[in-house]
């Protein structure tokens, strides 16, 4: 009898985690959408209550403010993200080959998930050292930062070890330097798909993906052995 009672509660337990997981998915559900259609400044925690059906206190049981919120949507698109960066590493190519499917996953990724974009980016723009150091969720969007870089640096070294990237490199600092340029073409191309007006390349009749056709390419050019 005693056995039964404890399979029920631990039956129940379980159950009650399910459920808060659901929960915990659906306001982040929530938090995305409106936080796209509003932007993160004017998005309001009541707002995001509302679209995910649950009371303003319910919502704080899970999450104490829009950073918190936001964080959790930096986490949930670094995961995704790096899901497809793993299929990439598990695929039969050369480290050039591997390096230009990352790139273009990456920036596929981009457009099609802007909300995540602009949650990376917030992410990157955090200061306070003592927030990110007590925060769950900044811990998790880091690990995953990571997690990212590696797979970066392990491209680069399956290229140096089967020849199509030179070997004179430092693996580690080239996946850097790939990351920040990669950042920088990237962030210029996702203000200008959303209206973004930049009389720079306005003026020089400079298209978009072209450009960042050009830099794949100039990466590639830039770490071919020859």
């Amino acid at each position: 009898m005693a056995i039964e009672k404890i399979g029920e509660f631990l039956g129940t337990a379980e159950r009650k985690q399910r459920e808060k997981e659901k929960r915990r998915e659906s306001i982040i559900n929530a938090a995305e959408h409106v936080i796209l259609q509003r932007g993160f400044e004017a998005a309001t925690m009541d707002e995001i209550a509302e679209h995910a059906e649950l009371s303003k206190g319910t919502l704080y049981l899970y999450f104490k403010n829009k950073t918190a919120l936001y964080l959790a949507i930096c986490a949930r698109g670094s995961e995704k993200l790096n899901r497809q960066f793993a299929k990439v590493l598990a695929a039969d190519k050369t480290g050039i080959e591997l390096v230009r499917m990352l790139g273009e996953i990456y920036l596929s990724f981009v457009k099609e998930n802007p909300i995540y974009f602009n949650a990376f980016s917030f992410y990157e723009s955090i200061l306070d050292q003592e927030f990110l150091a007590n925060n769950k969720m900044a811990h998790k969007c880091e690990e995953n930062s990571r997690e990212a870089m590696a797979f970066i640096t392990r491209t680069l070294q399956i290229g140096m070890q089967d020849g199509s990237i030179d070997d004179s490199y430092d693996p580690k600092q080239l996946a850097v330097i790939i990351w920040a340029s990669s950042r920088g073409i990237v962030q210029v191309a996702y203000l200008k798909s959303m209206g973004h007006h930049f009389k720079m390349i306005d003026d020089m009749d400079l298209d978009v993906e072209s450009m960042i056709t050009s830099f794949i390419q100039l990466l590639e050019k830039g770490m071919t052995k020859n």
